[in-house]
């Protein structure tokens, strides 16, 4: 279907804008490609926010900038902004687990990336080797619900966004008070809208 397509890219596109800068996808936000995949977004549901003033091409800052902007978020030593699964829920929710730091949060690896890794096995998605310590990352989960999007039912879409992409609230309340980059927070916020008015759309056609 062809909504089912727009929906999808708008997953594929905050995949891609999550990722490290690159080039392309630079030339693709100075032209603006996000704002027309947004704008053809159908919305059954609520009402759909607009484009963030920071990420309009007319505001958006230079190549340069924006990976400064990056690398200050999300360096790989001692990060701002750690969009993974795990890391804001506790490690196991498994009682049998007897490890000191099971009911722990902050940790990688832990019971969504166990279930995400295996998923991912089963349908042949391939893991990127930047991700391989992270299947719960937010660029893939995106991406896979991309995927769903246009290949699985209502039924099953509902079920990974409520099992896996309900913790971005927690993402944004700590980016808020780190500080985060503007940039990226209000990318996050741009997310976790376009999630809420999926849960909508998914709960009601799954009855």
């Amino acid at each position: 279907m062809e909504e089912n397509m727009a929906y999808s890219a708008v997953y594929t596109m905050f995949s891609t804008l999550m990722q490290p800068p690159e080039r392309s996808t630079y030339n693709e936000i100075i032209a603006g490609r996000p704002v027309e995949l947004w704008d053809a977004v159908p919305v059954h549901n609520g009402r759909k926010p607009c484009v963030p003033e920071s990420w309009l091409p007319e505001n958006f800052p230079s190549f340069e900038e924006w990976r400064a902007i990056y690398n200050q978020a999300m360096p790989p030593a001692r990060p701002l902004l750690v969009p993974v699964e795990s890391v804001h829920k506790v490690w196991t929710t498994d009682p049998s687990c007897e490890m000191p730091f099971a009911r722990e949060t902050g940790l990688l690896q832990g019971d969504p990336a166990h279930h995400l890794f295996q998923l991912y096995k089963d349908i042949g998605f391939e893991l990127p080797l930047r991700y391989a310590d992270s299947p719960d990352h937010l660029v893939l989960e995106l991406e896979f619900m991309g995927v769903l999007v246009e290949e699985a039912e209502p039924s099953v879409q509902y079920t990974f966004l409520t099992q896996h992409l309900d913790w971005l609230p927690t993402v944004i309340a700590e980016a808020e008070r780190k500080p985060v980059p503007e940039l990226y927070l209000e990318l996050l916020r741009w997310v976790e809208a376009f999630l809420v008015l999926e849960r909508a759309r998914l709960s009601s056609a799954t009855g």
